[in-house]
């Protein structure tokens, strides 16, 4: 939680001389003509989130008076302006909003000429995109000095050092990180996995060269179903982004399987007919997973919309399997309609070489 030092703030009178507060402006500038080199980043926007007031505190003058302290044109505006001139001009990649959760100066007289006080500074950086803005670091930091009363001017001194200071930690931040942190890609490259998985009793997993067979049921028949066999199948998707020199490379693997534990086969069901039907189950599953490699390979993926853009292409894959799955059993009656099992084994056998006019059709029409 962020201390509101601004309850504090009030008019100081002094009594002895009848004078009022007054306000001191002072104007945020490159210390020392330091220009950075800039790595990568536009400055597009300050929010100052906490401030209540235009003042950012208030320091000692002359006659023990206390006078408020703002920054000409405002913080924001002062804060970007500065931020804008001090990095030399270069491409520019990202853009970034700072939020400002501290930015104040407050002094205590140590003697009748001398005055020490602090500067407390805490930004939040934030990448702005298409959507909301992404926090990237915090920045907080305070310089503590004393000062003679009557030298006003060392206080744009420590101002502008306490946001050269900021500036000079953000743009070393973002050197450093661009190369490995996610939120700094700059691009998404997709990339499909394919891996030969060994299949055991408590998965199968889909090989055009090892077809299934009856040892692969494993769990007991449904008493309730009049079915002979029943298989369970499904397709997942699997992979761990990582950062290549500015890139987000996605790599995706996406596996079909079935469940042993889960597929049954009653013991006068255990023919070659039958075994074709359940197959084709997977067949199914198959077909609905090059489908999804082929949504995942159309995508236009950019470091912001690339895990909704990518689990989005996912379920509509995993939806479009379910209801090929039940619009096979349907025009297969079960695989009871022979003459509709050997059209689905016909279009199962285009689809798996690509050629998806007859799903697409089937898909259209539903069960």
């Amino acid at each position: 939680m962020q201390k509101d030092f601004w309850a504090l703030t009030i008019l100081f009178l002094l009594p002895l001389c009848g004078s009022i507060a007054q306000e001191i402006q002072f104007e945020l500038t490159k210390v020392d003509g330091q220009i950075l080199k800039n790595s990568g980043f536009e400055l597009v926007e300050v929010l100052d989130v906490q401030r209540k007031f235009t003042s950012i505190g208030s320091i000692y003058t002359v006659n023990n008076q206390q006078d408020k302290v703002k920054i000409k044109n405002g913080v924001p505006q002062g804060l970007k302006s500065f931020y804008n001139k001090s990095l030399q001009q270069t491409t520019t990649d990202r853009n970034i909003q700072i939020r400002v959760l501290d930015f104040t100066i407050s002094e205590k007289r140590q003697s009748t000429s001398v005055a020490s006080g602090e500067l407390k500074i805490k930004f939040g950086y934030y990448l702005k995109g298409s959507f909301d803005p992404v926090h990237l670091v915090d920045y907080e930091a305070g310089i503590t000095y004393k000062r003679s009363i009557h030298r006003t001017d060392l206080i744009n001194q420590i101002l502008n050092k306490g946001v050269t200071n900021s500036l000079v930690f953000f743009n070393d931040w973002i050197k450093n990180h661009a190369t490995y942190n996610r939120k700094l890609a700059k691009s998404v490259k997709l990339e499909i996995v394919e891996k030969s998985r060994m299949s055991d009793r408590d998965t199968v997993f889909y090989d055009s060269n090892r077809p299934l067979n009856w040892n692969d049921f494993l769990d007991r028949p449904g008493r309730a179903s009049r079915n002979n066999a029943m298989i369970f199948t499904s397709l997942a998707m699997e992979g761990s982004p990582f950062m290549d020199n500015g890139v987000l490379i996605l790599p995706l693997e996406i596996k079909i399987y079935m469940l042993p534990g889960s597929s049954w086969v009653r013991a006068d069901g255990k023919n070659d007919y039958s075994l074709n039907h359940e197959q084709r189950h997977f067949d199914v599953s198959r077909v609905a997973g090059n489908r999804l490699i082929n949504r995942l390979n159309a995508l236009e993926l950019t470091p912001e919309n690339y895990e909704a853009d990518v689990n989005d292409a996912f379920f509509d894959s995993y939806r479009e399997m379910n209801k090929l799955q039940e619009t096979y059993d349907a025009r297969t009656r079960h695989g009871l309609d022979r003459a509709a099992q050997e059209r689905w084994n016909t279009i199962l056998d285009q689809a798996l070489k690509g050629e998806m006019e007859e799903i697409e059709k089937e898909l259209i029409k539903g069960k």
